[in-house]
């Protein structure tokens, strides 16, 4: 069996499009020629890789398995290529970072600037993701770093924790604490057992957060009031604005609401309370010279926030340090 590389590259364009005419556009090539490569690969395996439907195609079972070898043989003859090219230091390629809401507002910015002022030959991709969806990207070679919340990630990934976030109630201004310019240490305290005394928007269960949130209340025998369930972040910061109700959030999803006095916080008292930050790659992929370039980037500036207080938390363990904050 002698797979192409032209053809693996064309299947995954058809995968990722869901239609071959709209493929055939991205790749520059004529319809009937992707289309001819496609039944090739499906008579080479002796099985349908794609589902016709009137909307287009979709992967079968055994085209979802091909689709997941394609990408890894895909990333390592680039990741080859790079070796290469790279030979001279000067890190180049593709590298497709995933961020979930609450941590793109803090990193977007800084790791873009850095990035494309010192490595112009860095493709830099920054995908704002659902948390949950990152690990999966990652391991099929959509994305080549991640960062996740929660506890211990996929075992497929090569996992990197750099910090435990502290959580807030979020509320109306002036229902809990003033505006946040003099820092969170200015912020009220709030036993986690007095959370029953307010009306609770939360995001759905299934979002990680709202998991950490069900634990913790569930270790404490506590029964939070939830009124309403909503999982996009500026959505509960707009509803806990406008007085709706409160929300449970990290200081890096609210700091520039908070100290421009759009909401009030409070800090939880409780310590153990944080959500754990992790940075992540696929394990069995090679990591090409301009992913560790934004993976040690990604930390660098990850600590410059933590150390200038504009990411308050209460551990920081990159790079083998371990502060409390």
């Amino acid at each position: 069996m002698a797979l192409e590389l032209r053809t693996l590259r064309g299947f995954v364009a058809v995968c990722t499009a869901g239609s071959i005419s709209r493929a055939a556009e991205r790749l520059h090539i004529a319809q009937p020629a992707l289309s001819l490569q496609m039944k090739s690969l499906e008579e080479e395996f002796g099985a349908a890789l794609f589902e016709r439907t009137p909307r287009g195609v979709v992967a079968t079972a055994a085209g979802e398995m091909l689709l997941a070898h394609a990408n890894d043989i895909l990333r390592r003859v680039e990741a080859a290529y790079e070796d290469i090219r790279t030979a001279i230091k000067q890190p180049q390629g593709r590298v497709a970072v995933g961020l979930p809401q609450s941590l793109a507002k803090l990193l977007t910015v800084p790791l873009v600037k850095e990035v494309c002022a010192e490595w112009p030959g860095i493709d830099l991709q920054i995908i704002e993701q659902s948390t949950g969806y990152i690990p999966q990207g990652l391991l099929t070679g959509h994305l080549d770093i991640g960062m996740t919340f929660g506890g211990a990630p996929d075992p497929g990934l090569r996992a990197e924790r750099v910090l435990e976030e502290r959580l807030l109630l979020v509320g109306a201004p002036g229902e809990l604490s003033a505006h946040g310019r003099n820092g969170i240490d200015s912020a009220v305290s709030v036993p986690f057992s007095r959370l029953v005394d307010y009306p609770l928007i939360l995001p759905a269960g299934l979002h990680g957060l709202r998991s950490l949130i069900d634990r913790f209340s569930a270790s404490r025998d506590t029964e939070l009031h939830v009124i309403a369930e909503v999982n996009a972040i500026p959505e509960l910061i707009a509803l806990a604005a406008a007085g709706a109700g409160c929300t449970i959030l990290s200081h890096a999803s609210v700091q520039e609401e908070w100290q421009g006095g759009l909401i009030s916080c409070a800090r939880i008292a409780e310590e153990e309370f944080t959500r754990q930050v992790y940075l992540c790659r696929a394990a069995i992929l090679p990591a090409s010279l301009a992913v560790t370039t934004v993976w040690q980037r990604l930390l660098a500036i990850t600590g410059r926030l933590v150390a200038g207080g504009q990411w308050p938390v209460r551990c920081f363990h990159a790079g083998g340090l371990g502060v409390g904050l």
